[in-house]
Protein backbone atom coordinates (compact mmCIF):
# COMPACT_ATOMS: atom_id res chain seq x y z
CA UNK A 1 0.00 0.00 0.00
CA UNK A 2 2.55 2.64 1.01
CA UNK A 3 4.51 1.94 -2.59
CA UNK A 4 0.97 2.50 -4.60
CA UNK A 5 0.45 5.85 -2.90
CA UNK A 6 3.99 6.80 -3.05
CA UNK A 7 3.15 6.44 -6.86
CA UNK A 8 0.49 7.82 -6.87
CA UNK A 9 2.12 11.09 -5.08
CA UNK A 10 5.14 10.92 -7.81
CA UNK A 11 2.53 11.08 -10.61
CA UNK A 12 0.57 13.83 -8.99
CA UNK A 13 3.35 16.33 -8.54
CA UNK A 14 5.24 15.23 -11.55
CA UNK A 15 2.35 15.40 -13.97
CA UNK A 16 3.02 18.90 -16.29
CA UNK A 17 1.03 18.44 -19.33
CA UNK A 18 -1.34 20.48 -20.84
CA UNK A 19 -4.37 19.79 -22.38
CA UNK A 20 -6.50 21.13 -25.38
CA UNK A 21 -9.64 23.80 -24.33
CA UNK A 22 -12.20 24.26 -27.39
CA UNK A 23 -13.73 27.07 -26.94
CA UNK A 24 -16.81 28.22 -29.60
CA UNK A 25 -18.73 30.54 -27.65
CA UNK A 26 -22.08 29.44 -27.93
CA UNK A 27 -22.22 30.12 -23.74
CA UNK A 28 -23.23 33.58 -22.82
CA UNK A 29 -19.90 35.30 -20.96
CA UNK A 30 -17.39 32.09 -22.37
CA UNK A 31 -14.92 34.93 -23.47
CA UNK A 32 -14.53 37.07 -20.52
CA UNK A 33 -14.47 33.91 -18.19
CA UNK A 34 -11.31 32.25 -20.09
CA UNK A 35 -9.51 36.16 -21.18
CA UNK A 36 -8.13 39.10 -19.68
CA UNK A 37 -8.50 41.91 -22.03
CA UNK A 38 -6.01 44.55 -22.81
CA UNK A 39 -5.88 48.40 -21.25
CA UNK A 40 -8.22 49.57 -23.70
CA UNK A 41 -10.64 46.37 -25.23
CA UNK A 42 -12.44 46.60 -27.92
CA UNK A 43 -13.56 42.51 -28.54
CA UNK A 44 -16.64 41.75 -27.33
CA UNK A 45 -18.68 38.20 -27.65
CA UNK A 46 -21.53 37.90 -29.69
CA UNK A 47 -23.99 35.78 -30.47
CA UNK A 48 -24.15 36.12 -34.11
CA UNK A 49 -20.40 36.92 -34.70
CA UNK A 50 -19.29 34.18 -34.76
CA UNK A 51 -19.24 31.10 -38.20
CA UNK A 52 -22.31 30.67 -39.84
CA UNK A 53 -24.15 33.58 -37.87
CA UNK A 54 -23.24 31.30 -34.32
CA UNK A 55 -21.81 33.05 -31.69
CA UNK A 56 -18.17 34.05 -31.44
CA UNK A 57 -16.33 37.48 -30.75
CA UNK A 58 -16.53 40.42 -33.04
CA UNK A 59 -14.37 43.57 -32.62
CA UNK A 60 -14.60 47.27 -34.58
CA UNK A 61 -13.19 47.84 -37.86
CA UNK A 62 -9.30 49.03 -37.57
CA UNK A 63 -9.46 47.95 -34.28
CA UNK A 64 -6.21 46.65 -31.75
CA UNK A 65 -6.42 44.76 -29.33
CA UNK A 66 -4.76 41.74 -27.62
CA UNK A 67 -6.44 38.99 -24.95
CA UNK A 68 -4.91 36.74 -23.11
CA UNK A 69 -5.80 33.32 -21.12
CA UNK A 70 -6.45 33.61 -17.56
CA UNK A 71 -5.63 30.44 -16.61
CA UNK A 72 -1.79 29.15 -17.72
CA UNK A 73 -0.19 25.62 -18.05
CA UNK A 74 3.02 24.70 -16.35
CA UNK A 75 6.21 24.16 -19.34
CA UNK A 76 7.77 20.89 -20.07
CA UNK A 77 10.75 20.33 -21.89
CA UNK A 78 10.09 18.40 -24.89
CA UNK A 79 6.39 18.91 -24.90
CA UNK A 80 4.29 20.01 -28.10
CA UNK A 81 1.61 22.93 -27.94
CA UNK A 82 -1.04 23.91 -30.12
CA UNK A 83 -3.17 26.99 -30.67
CA UNK A 84 -5.90 27.47 -33.41
CA UNK A 85 -8.53 30.67 -33.88
CA UNK A 86 -10.97 31.15 -36.89
CA UNK A 87 -10.47 34.93 -37.56
CA UNK A 88 -13.04 36.47 -40.35
CA UNK A 89 -10.74 38.63 -42.56
CA UNK A 90 -12.36 41.60 -43.92
CA UNK A 91 -10.34 44.09 -45.71
CA UNK A 92 -6.58 43.67 -47.28
CA UNK A 93 -4.31 46.08 -44.32
CA UNK A 94 -3.31 44.68 -40.52
CA UNK A 95 -2.50 41.70 -38.78
CA UNK A 96 -3.55 38.70 -36.64
CA UNK A 97 -1.59 37.38 -33.85
CA UNK A 98 -1.42 33.63 -31.56
CA UNK A 99 1.01 32.98 -29.37
CA UNK A 100 2.45 32.51 -25.72
CA UNK A 101 3.39 34.82 -22.94
CA UNK A 102 4.60 34.72 -19.55
CA UNK A 103 2.34 37.17 -18.71
CA UNK A 104 -1.51 36.87 -17.90
CA UNK A 105 -2.71 40.43 -16.89
CA UNK A 106 -1.66 44.14 -18.06
CA UNK A 107 -0.34 42.96 -21.61
CA UNK A 108 -0.74 45.14 -24.69
CA UNK A 109 0.40 45.09 -27.92
CA UNK A 110 4.33 45.74 -28.68
CA UNK A 111 4.56 47.44 -32.29
CA UNK A 112 2.03 47.18 -35.05
CA UNK A 113 1.61 43.71 -36.08
CA UNK A 114 -0.29 42.41 -33.21
CA UNK A 115 2.70 40.78 -31.09
CA UNK A 116 3.22 41.65 -27.52
CA UNK A 117 5.97 41.61 -24.87
CA UNK A 118 6.42 39.62 -23.15
CA UNK A 119 5.70 36.81 -25.97
CA UNK A 120 6.57 34.24 -28.46
CA UNK A 121 3.85 33.72 -31.42
CA UNK A 122 2.98 34.72 -35.31
CA UNK A 123 1.11 37.53 -37.27
CA UNK A 124 -0.67 36.70 -39.29
CA UNK A 125 -1.16 38.89 -42.59
CA UNK A 126 -2.12 38.25 -46.35
CA UNK A 127 1.20 37.25 -48.07
CA UNK A 128 3.11 35.88 -45.28
CA UNK A 129 3.87 35.86 -41.46
CA UNK A 130 5.54 37.97 -38.92
CA UNK A 131 7.62 35.88 -35.99
CA UNK A 132 7.24 37.80 -33.00
CA UNK A 133 9.45 37.52 -30.33
CA UNK A 134 9.03 40.06 -27.40
CA UNK A 135 8.40 42.57 -30.35
CA UNK A 136 5.91 43.69 -32.84
CA UNK A 137 8.24 42.67 -35.85
CA UNK A 138 11.28 40.33 -35.28
CA UNK A 139 12.79 39.44 -38.34
CA UNK A 140 10.29 40.52 -41.17
CA UNK A 141 7.83 39.37 -43.24
CA UNK A 142 8.53 35.13 -44.14
CA UNK A 143 6.61 34.63 -47.15
CA UNK A 144 3.91 31.69 -47.09
CA UNK A 145 4.46 28.93 -48.87
CA UNK A 146 1.38 27.64 -50.50
CA UNK A 147 -0.68 24.27 -51.06
CA UNK A 148 -2.00 23.74 -54.28
CA UNK A 149 -4.88 23.85 -52.42
CA UNK A 150 -3.89 27.33 -51.06
CA UNK A 151 -2.81 28.26 -54.49
CA UNK A 152 -5.86 27.58 -56.33
CA UNK A 153 -8.15 29.79 -53.50
CA UNK A 154 -5.98 32.07 -53.22
CA UNK A 155 -7.56 35.67 -53.76
CA UNK A 156 -6.42 39.37 -54.24
CA UNK A 157 -6.14 39.55 -50.29
CA UNK A 158 -3.70 36.55 -50.65
CA UNK A 159 -3.84 34.15 -47.80
CA UNK A 160 -6.27 34.16 -45.36
CA UNK A 161 -8.87 35.63 -47.22
CA UNK A 162 -9.40 33.43 -50.62
CA UNK A 163 -11.69 35.19 -53.00
CA UNK A 164 -12.01 38.30 -51.21
CA UNK A 165 -13.61 40.80 -53.37
CA UNK A 166 -15.86 38.10 -54.99
CA UNK A 167 -17.58 36.35 -52.07
CA UNK A 168 -17.00 38.64 -49.12
CA UNK A 169 -15.65 38.37 -45.55
CA UNK A 170 -13.90 34.61 -44.91
CA UNK A 171 -13.06 32.60 -42.45
CA UNK A 172 -9.99 30.57 -42.21
CA UNK A 173 -8.03 29.28 -39.28
CA UNK A 174 -4.70 30.16 -38.22
CA UNK A 175 -2.97 27.57 -36.26
CA UNK A 176 0.73 27.72 -34.10
CA UNK A 177 2.13 24.64 -33.32
CA UNK A 178 4.96 25.32 -30.59
CA UNK A 179 7.38 23.09 -29.06
CA UNK A 180 9.73 23.63 -25.75
CA UNK A 181 13.17 22.89 -26.49
CA UNK A 182 14.47 23.11 -23.35
CA UNK A 183 17.54 26.06 -22.37
CA UNK A 184 14.99 29.04 -23.58
CA UNK A 185 14.44 27.09 -27.22
CA UNK A 186 11.28 27.13 -28.56
CA UNK A 187 10.02 26.61 -32.16
CA UNK A 188 7.18 27.82 -34.10
CA UNK A 189 5.06 26.55 -36.91
CA UNK A 190 2.50 28.43 -38.64
CA UNK A 191 -0.34 27.21 -40.32
CA UNK A 192 -3.72 28.36 -42.89
CA UNK A 193 -6.83 26.05 -43.24
CA UNK A 194 -9.67 26.94 -44.83
CA UNK A 195 -12.77 25.85 -42.78
CA UNK A 196 -16.42 25.51 -43.81
CA UNK A 197 -17.98 28.96 -44.30
CA UNK A 198 -21.26 28.08 -42.67
CA UNK A 199 -20.12 25.63 -39.85
CA UNK A 200 -16.57 26.15 -38.88
CA UNK A 201 -15.16 22.90 -39.85
CA UNK A 202 -11.44 23.00 -40.87
CA UNK A 203 -10.84 21.61 -44.19
CA UNK A 204 -7.46 21.24 -46.59
CA UNK A 205 -3.91 23.27 -45.36
CA UNK A 206 -3.75 26.55 -47.82
CA UNK A 207 -0.26 27.90 -46.60
CA UNK A 208 2.58 27.25 -44.56
CA UNK A 209 5.52 28.35 -42.70
CA UNK A 210 9.14 26.39 -42.04
CA UNK A 211 9.73 25.62 -38.57
CA UNK A 212 11.80 28.16 -36.96
CA UNK A 213 13.69 28.37 -33.54
CA UNK A 214 13.84 31.01 -31.05
CA UNK A 215 15.23 31.63 -27.69
CA UNK A 216 13.19 33.53 -25.48
CA UNK A 217 14.04 33.92 -21.66
CA UNK A 218 11.06 35.05 -20.61
CA UNK A 219 8.92 32.24 -21.95
CA UNK A 220 11.80 29.55 -20.57
CA UNK A 221 12.28 31.01 -17.23
CA UNK A 222 8.69 31.39 -16.22
CA UNK A 223 6.83 28.34 -14.58
CA UNK A 224 3.67 29.16 -16.37
CA UNK A 225 2.39 29.88 -19.81
CA UNK A 226 -0.65 31.63 -21.34
CA UNK A 227 -2.11 31.46 -25.12
CA UNK A 228 -2.90 34.69 -26.56
CA UNK A 229 -4.63 36.25 -29.58
CA UNK A 230 -4.48 39.72 -31.24
CA UNK A 231 -5.58 41.48 -34.38
CA UNK A 232 -4.04 45.00 -35.36
CA UNK A 233 -5.75 47.04 -38.52
CA UNK A 234 -8.93 46.03 -40.44
CA UNK A 235 -7.44 42.72 -41.92
CA UNK A 236 -9.80 40.95 -38.94
CA UNK A 237 -13.05 41.62 -37.54
CA UNK A 238 -14.36 38.37 -35.75
CA UNK A 239 -13.28 34.94 -34.34
CA UNK A 240 -14.57 32.18 -33.01
CA UNK A 241 -13.78 28.61 -32.59
CA UNK A 242 -10.46 28.64 -30.74
CA UNK A 243 -8.22 25.57 -29.38
CA UNK A 244 -5.36 26.21 -26.85
CA UNK A 245 -3.76 24.60 -24.20
CA UNK A 246 -4.83 24.62 -20.54
CA UNK A 247 -3.74 22.90 -17.42
CA UNK A 248 -4.50 19.11 -17.09
CA UNK A 249 -7.03 18.39 -14.69
CA UNK A 250 -5.66 15.41 -13.60
CA UNK A 251 -3.03 16.65 -12.23
CA UNK A 252 -5.04 18.59 -9.62
CA UNK A 253 -7.15 15.44 -8.86
CA UNK A 254 -4.35 12.99 -9.11
CA UNK A 255 -2.34 15.32 -6.60
CA UNK A 256 -5.66 15.15 -3.79
CA UNK A 257 -5.12 11.14 -4.15
CA UNK A 258 -1.73 11.21 -3.35
CA UNK A 259 -2.01 13.23 -0.43
CA UNK A 260 -5.18 11.48 0.50
CA UNK A 261 -2.38 8.86 0.65
CA UNK A 262 -0.12 10.15 2.36
CA UNK A 263 -2.43 11.16 5.06
CA UNK A 264 -3.89 7.36 5.48
CA UNK A 265 -0.42 6.13 5.83
CA UNK A 266 -0.04 7.97 9.10
CA UNK A 267 -3.25 7.43 10.82
CA UNK A 268 -2.42 3.78 10.09
CA UNK A 269 1.34 3.77 11.58
CA UNK A 270 -0.27 5.51 14.57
Amino acid sequence: MRSLFAILLFVAVSTQAATTAFLNFQQTGQFSNYFNGDSAPVWSQSSSAGVGGAGGVQWTLGGSDVWVAKVGFQPSVGSTYTLSVQYLCHINSGYGGIGLTSQNSNLNLAGSTAGVNPGLGISYHGGGFIPNNNSGNDVGTTLWTLTSYGASKSGNQGIPSPGYGSSGDYWSQLSLTVKYLGSNQFSLTPEVYDVNQTTGAVGSLMAYGATQNYTNLNLGGASELYPYFSSNGSRFVGADNITMPVPEPSAVSLLAVGLGGLAMMRRLRS
